[in-house]
């Protein structure tokens, strides 16, 4: 019965091993390798890479989505029984104002517009990858 149990582990294995290793199919359309938006830039002015682009976009919808939307345009939304109007970060105000002032909002929020504070829930280098992705929404 052992033998058999080590036999089942040993071809699943193999064949995820196998299953990761094969390049992708001609067939196969790469959907995001002809973005036409430029990488978030990181603080340090290079260019982000992959995974830190990925993060961002994946922190933005974690916590800035639900008002900022998907395309970061916000608009009237009601949130735990009060409506707000989240601002659309798209907006030329948005696009001129320094990545210093927007870590402030992003850090300590803006209490009398429904802007939560986020400085004990994301880290600085979180918050300035969101910033950077902002800056993409932009374009």
């Amino acid at each position: 019965m052992n033998v058999s149990k080590l036999s089942i582990i040993l071809l699943a294995a193999a064949g995820f091993v196998a299953s990761c290793t094969q390049s992708p199919s001609p067939n196969v359309v790469n959907t995001t390798a002809n973005t036409t938006r430029p990488p978030a830039a990181t603080p340090a002015g290079t260019t982000a890479t992959t995974g830190e682009t990925a993060m961002a976009k994946e922190i933005y919808a974690a916590n800035c989505m639900i008002c900022h939307k998907d395309t970061g345009r916000g608009g009237k939304i009601t949130l735990g029984g009060k409506t707000i109007n989240p601002d659309d970060l798209t907006a030329d105000k948005f696009k001129t104002m320094t990545d210093e002032k927007m870590m402030g909002y992003v850090t300590n929020g803006i209490e009398d517009e429904g802007m939560p504070a986020f400085k004990d829930k994301l880290t600085p280098d979180q918050i300035k990858s969101v910033i950077g992705h902002v800056r993409t929404l932009q374009n």
